[in-house]
């Protein structure tokens, strides 16, 4: 049995913190607290797990322009129910995950946030996909993994058509583009086709460096790197979220 309770806010009425109680048979109840948000903007749905077991899926929107579905799951363990914040993301709702590769586990897909505003704006961002699992009871990035292959693939032959068009914004599905290609080992030969695609004087600018570890990712302004151009920017930045080994 499922239900919702919603405690409005008492500045605004539109808004509130809506509470999922999950009741299953030979389960104690569990009460999974979403954010504070449009009293609409909470999504329940219920699915099953690769092994047979009933889940339930509890999403809430964080609100603001471009953001963000918060996404919590309730599952069955040793007797328990148990609670596990799968990720935040920007965009709609998330569908009910499915096992992607074969493997029995549900995967859920979304695109890789750290590219949006890195090389154009939100609307020219561009971005590979990305792969959660939970694992251990913990959601976990497992988007290197070789069978997640196929989404790569197919992602880079779609951010490369963009990419070679170059113009405004070419950046941004460049940098897609190499990064889906080094998921596959193919960034050399991506590399070499961006270098005379990518939009010399990009208008949005490009992320910078920091020359030392950043507490809470704020870079002191005496070790900021300002990088000269986008191939300089972009092999840093995807060694930074992982998509290049470290050297």
């Amino acid at each position: 049995m499922l239900t919702l309770d919603t405690v409005e806010d008492p500045e605004d009425r539109d808004f509130g913190r809506t509470t999922l109680t999950v009741a299953m048979p030979g389960h104690a109840p569990l009460a999974v607290h979403g954010v504070f948000t449009n009293i609409e903007g909470v999504r329940v749905a219920v699915g099953r797990w690769g092994d047979g077991r009933p889940f339930v899926l509890f999403q809430s929107f964080t609100g603001g322009a471009h953001c963000c579905s918060d996404v919590q799951l309730v599952l069955p363990e040793r007797r328990r129910l148990r609670a596990i914040h799968v990720g935040t993301w920007d965009g709609g709702f998330l569908e009910l995950p499915t096992d992607v590769d074969g493997d029995g586990a549900p995967d859920f897909v979304v695109r890789d946030n750290r590219f949006l505003y890195a090389f154009a704006s939100y609307a020219g961002s561009h971005a590979p996909p990305q792969i959660w699992n939970i694992v251990g009871g913990r959601s976990v990035d497992v988007s290197a993994g070789p069978r997640y292959r196929p989404l790569f693939v197919a992602a880079m032959n779609e951010e490369r058509a963009d990419c070679m068009e170059g113009g405004a914004e070419a950046n941004s599905p460049c940098a897609a583009y190499v990064a889906a290609a080094a998921r596959v080992g193919q960034f050399d030969r991506a590399w070499r086709e961006m270098l005379p695609a990518y939009e010399r004087a990009p208008q949005f600018g490009l992320p910078t460096g920091c020359r030392i570890e950043a507490r809470f990712g704020a870079c002191p302004q005496e070790h900021r790197i300002e990088y000269p151009d986008f191939p300089a920017a972009l092999r840093p930045f995807l060694l930074a979220t992982g998509y290049l080994p470290a050297r």
